[in-house]
């Protein structure tokens, strides 16, 4: 070796030198992925047809699915119901056949639908009719991945302020202890797109906080902008986004704006050509809140034992704890001021959907939005706990390692709730038996028979 070459080494071991980070993200995207892969529960059901979709926008360049064959599908006059066609999924527009629902998870789908379509599977059999095996498999390897990748991207946000250990356990508890596992990885619901699309934008907003990273303001927008073309609700979250900039990155805000102008301006144009209005239909369908059963609504998402938030994820409860008793030793509590003001409006705009409860579903499907969120006030709490440590005395210590031992019972309690919604079927048969839940809501109160716990025959053993 010449003596260039020699000088020349160190800068290159440097260059390749190994990242301990990394290696434990892609460790944790491997084992969070394989572990939703493995969970047998598939929830198809308002994101059947969407991979039909993207093969028709990947072999015919167009979102309607006309040239499919698809049973028992027609069009029907229908009042007040979402779709105008025998199949709620479908909806009839213009002498066309569209999915209802938004496009953007049809669309950034896309890539991967056409991987699988090479490898032979596909949504559709070759004679252009509907192959629901086929959807169900790539909705479901598609959303697993998603949400291992989003577990990677709880690890490297916690990074930014904490050990790799903790990060590692936010990490998995955000994936397993939420409805990440029993309901965004089990299928493409709109929130699977969504919620990982929102975990790089919090990553993005804490390490330009942290003054790891500054914050790209184009970047920033197009992810909030595609956070709305998968679904209508995340306009809380971008409008309180755009103000936490305008108010504290006001430099950044023009290009922002006129970034995220832009992609609305496409949005509209795309409405205008197949809908022949500025938006969707499924949009419109969103903002018909009613209030006629509000308080209870939100009282029944926040604790219900078949939809309540804090039932289902009892780990919030330590997380609120964190932030009431370390509130002086938070870090960033912009950004705390953030998240609680997001969740909060989220909670206030679900308890107006009808129905509340969310129909068939595990759980409090409804707040699956906001689970990065959930993550970052988890990253911020411990964060605060650990500043407040170093200056307190052995016996605040003491209580410190017992508050911690009460929030590990409570992650592990989210854990098992949530696997039940991943790996049982008779959890997503409680929906309809002994009743239907959307002709009898009030099931959701009934503490003898919590969907979690629900048996073969539908139900918990009579008592």
């Amino acid at each position: 070796m010449t003596g260039d070459a020699l000088k020349a080494w160190p800068l290159k071991r440097r260059l390749v030198r190994f990242n301990p980070d990394a290696l434990a993200g892609a460790l944790i995207f491997i084992l969070t992925a394989a572990i939703f892969l493995a969970s047998p529960l598939r929830q198809i059901a308002d994101s059947k047809f969407s991979m039909l979709t993207s093969e028709s926008l990947i072999q015919r360049r167009t979102f309607t699915l006309d040239h499919y064959k698809i049973p028992d599908l027609a069009p029907v006059q229908t009042y007040g119901s979402a779709s105008n066609t025998t199949l709620y999924q479908i909806e009839y527009v213009n002498g066309h056949f569209y999915h209802l629902y938004p496009p953007g998870s049809p669309l950034l789908s896309a890539p991967y639908v056409a991987l699988l379509n090479l490898c032979g599977i596909s949504a559709s059999h070759p004679d252009g009719s509907y192959n629901p095996r086929g959807e169900r498999i790539i909705q479901g390897s598609l959303a697993s991945l998603l949400m291992g990748a989003l577990a990677a991207v709880f690890f490297f946000t916690a990074r930014l302020l904490l050990t790799a250990g903790w990060s590692a356990w936010l990490a998995f508890g955000g994936a397993l202890g939420t409805q990440v596992w029993s309901t965004a990885s089990r299928a493409l619901w709109t929130d699977t797109w969504g919620i990982l699309l929102l975990g790089l934008v919090l990553l993005a907003i804490l390490a330009d906080a942290t003054g790891r990273r500054t914050l790209n303001p184009l970047w920033l927008a197009t992810l909030l902008s595609w956070m709305y073309f998968t679904r209508p609700t995340y306009s809380i979250q971008i409008v309180a986004v755009a103000v936490y900039i305008f108010i504290y990155r006001r430099h950044l805000f023009l290009k922002f704006a006129l970034t995220g102008a832009a992609w609305c301006a496409a949005f509209v144009a795309y409405s205008e050509f197949h809908y022949r209005q500025p938006l969707p239909t499924y949009y419109y369908l969103a903002s018909q809140l009613k209030l006629d059963s509000f308080a209870l609504a939100f009282a029944g998402n926040l604790i219900s034992p078949s939809r309540g938030l804090l039932v289902y994820v009892p780990a919030l409860i330590f997380v609120a704890y964190l932030h009431l008793r370390y509130a002086r030793d938070n870090p960033h509590p912009r950004l705390t001021v953030l998240a609680l003001a997001v969740c909060a409006a989220h909670l206030l705009l679900i308890a107006s959907f009808s129905p509340w409860w969310s129909g068939h579903s595990y759980g409090p499907r409804y707040t699956t939005g906001i689970v990065p969120w959930f993550v970052l006030l988890g990253i911020l709490g411990v964060r605060a706990m650990f500043a407040w440590r170093e200056k307190c005395s052995r016996e605040g210590d003491a209580q410190r390692r017992a508050s911690v031992y009460f929030g590990v019972a409570l992650l592990a309690l989210s854990i098992l709730i949530n696997l039940r919604g991943a790996t049982a079927s008779a959890t997503w048969r409680w929906n309809l038996y002994p009743q239907n839940v959307d002709h009898h809501p009030e099931r959701v109160w009934d503490w003898r028979r919590p969907q979690f716990l629900a048996t073969k025959a539908g139900t918990m053993p009579e008592p």
